[in-house]
Formats: C-alpha cells, structure tokens, sequence
C-alpha cells in the first residue's frame, strides 16, 4: 500500500503501522488513552473527517510513543518522530536536560505557518500556470493570426472562446484570447 500524500488517511497509516510495530491490541491503546477500539475504523469510514483537535493528535502522539506534534506533522505530510529517536545520534553524550515538552499553542503556530507556507507555494505554482498560460495564448494568437486568409478561423476562434468560458466556470480568463 502506498503512502498517503496527507490528511486524516495518512495519520491513520502511521498509527497503525506505529501500533503494530509496537504490538499493541486495540484494548491496551484505548488503555493509554488512544483512540478506543472503533475511533479508527469509524474515522476511516468517513470520507469527510474532521480535523483532530490539537488536544487529540498530542493525546495520540503520547499514546503511541511519538515526540509532541507528530501526529499534526503527519496529518500535514511529514513523518512522525518516535520517542527513542529524540537524541538518539550515534557517538553523541546524552543530553543533560530532558527535552522541553511542546505545548498546544506551539503545535497550533506551527500548523498555521506550515499552512502559510503551502499557501505561498500554492501561489507560486499558480503564478508560473499563468505565465505560461499567458505564452500559449501569444503564440496561438500569432498562429492564427497567420491563418487569417482561411474562412474557418473566425469560426474555430469563437468556438474556442466559448469553450475557454466553459471550462473557467464563467470566471474571466487571466488573459483574453
């Protein structure tokens, strides 16, 4: 099975590999205060799931064994840090003072700047789309623009036009045709 790119489905792939790499029964997570024994699978069931309250995903990370933040981490397309991993570097001393615990508020500036920073990279991407899509239109304009002597430019121009304007939605192209 592939991995999910994010979201609530690849939160639940990581759980349940985390669970069986820890060969833990559905009773004993419920026990250390998971999810009970159908949270998942109803979750699964779902195909409009809610986000996780930031109190829930920390609750799963220390059910599981997963530094805090993790399952947020995961739920945005990143990979979930054990425990045992947290200072764990070979021909490295142990840390003298444990490691500060990660409050909710830290988790939840966290999430909004990872949001804000697909958001940006979302606007790059379109940003390039237009560009290049702003190139083909000069470059079928020049092609046509050399056909004008056929009697059926005129008609393919307007057909194509109307069918731009379907396929926008109605909204206005970024650059007229």
């Amino acid at each position: 099975m592939t991995v999910p790119a994010d979201g609530i489905e690849r939160l639940i792939y990581f759980v349940d590999a985390r669970i069986a790499q820890l060969n833990l029964s559905k009773e004993e997570v419920a026990r250390r205060g998971g999810p009970n024994r159908d949270t998942l699978a109803k979750i699964r069931d779902r195909k409009n799931s809610r986000t996780p309250s930031v109190e829930t995903l920390l609750r799963l990370d220390q059910t599981v064994g997963w530094h805090p933040g993790s399952s947020a981490v995961t739920l945005l397309g990143g990979r979930p840090l054990s425990l045992n991993a947290v200072g764990a570097g070979v021909g490295r001393p142990p840390k003298q003072n444990p490691p500060v615990p990660v409050t909710a508020g830290e988790i939840q500036r966290r999430l909004a700047e990872q949001l804000h920073d697909e958001i940006g990279r979302l606007q790059n991407t379109r940003d390039a789309l237009d560009t290049r899509i702003a190139a083909l239109r000069t470059v079928y304009e020049r092609f046509v623009a050399e056909m004008v002597g056929l009697d059926h430019v005129a008609d393919y121009q307007v057909s194509y036009k109307a069918s731009a304007a379907r396929r926008s939605g109605g909204r206005r192209p970024s650059a007229a045709i």
